[in-house]
């Protein structure tokens, strides 16, 4: 046991000596995040569209719900979690002249779209013999988001999008009278919900944009080796700890067609 635990201890120890380049990089755009400014925009508006179901019928869920007051919420939200980072959101003096290098950035939030839809939510169950499966219909708030983020130069326009559904609880009993049964609640999205989805997307932005400055910071470094990173890199400013980025992890940087 003894030998085994040596040889898997050298093999961890082989991997990150490996994987040194991105991480030593990764640590030098940590330390200097301090000396970050952001100058962030958002849009005076988001372009709100409500999609119809098969029959026609339109989702309600945006009724209530100012669009102003979303992004206000989205921005502060986002200008405070990347405060957690050490980075800090700053008005320049002349919003049509933002000073731009490694250490001022301009970040603009260009395009907003909101949908207000239902979607196919299906719940599956499982038994020792059999699978079973039920569609139900749920309220949706589907938010898309296009970034232009600038740090001396343009940066490929970066998306991401979330959906928001009625909360959807179930759960199966057995009982000697009325055998197996199905439950299911649905508890169908108020304004305050879509308002909190605001503050969760405006955290979840700020996370994507330091991680994507970070990822980008070291493929930029790597370049004049011939060398490409190997993995992308997620930084916890909370646990002060790095994570390999899943996909689902990180904004899509859109390519431009030649």
């Amino acid at each position: 046991m003894r030998i085994k635990n040596i040889f898997i201890g050298l093999l961890a120890v082989m991997f990150f000596a490996s994987c040194g380049s991105e991480f030593r990089l990764a640590n030098r755009f940590v330390a200097q995040s301090p000396q970050v400014q952001v100058a962030v925009y958002f849009p005076e508006a988001a372009e709100v569209k409500l999609v119809p179901d098969d029959s026609g019928e339109y989702s309600r869920v945006l009724d209530s719900v100012d669009q102003n007051q979303f992004l206000d919420i989205m921005y502060a939200a986002y200008a405070e979690e990347l405060g957690t980072y050490h980075v800090n959101v700053y008005i320049p003096d002349n919003p049509d002249q933002v000073q731009v290098d490694s250490l001022h950035w301009l970040v603009v939030l260009s395009k907003v779209e909101m949908q207000g839809l239902y979607t196919d939510y299906v719940d599956q169950l499982f038994d020792f013999i059999d699978q079973y499966e039920y569609t139900f219909t749920l309220n949706t708030v589907n938010v898309a988001s296009w970034f232009d983020v600038n740090d001396g130069e343009w940066h490929p326009t970066v998306f991401d999008e979330f959906n928001l559904r009625d909360e959807f609880e179930s759960h199966v009993t057995n009982g000697k009278k009325n055998g197996t049964q199905y439950h299911y609640q649905i508890t169908p999205l108020k304004a305050k919900d879509v308002y909190d989805f605001a503050v969760y997307l405006g955290r979840r932005y700020a996370a994507f944009t330091y991680d994507y400055m970070m990822n980008s910071f070291v493929e930029n470094a790597l370049k004049p080796k011939n060398q490409v990173p190997r993995f992308k890199l997620r930084w916890d400013p909370r646990e002060q700890g790095y994570y390999f980025q899943l996909e689902e992890e990180g904004f899509v940087e859109l390519k431009t067609e030649n």
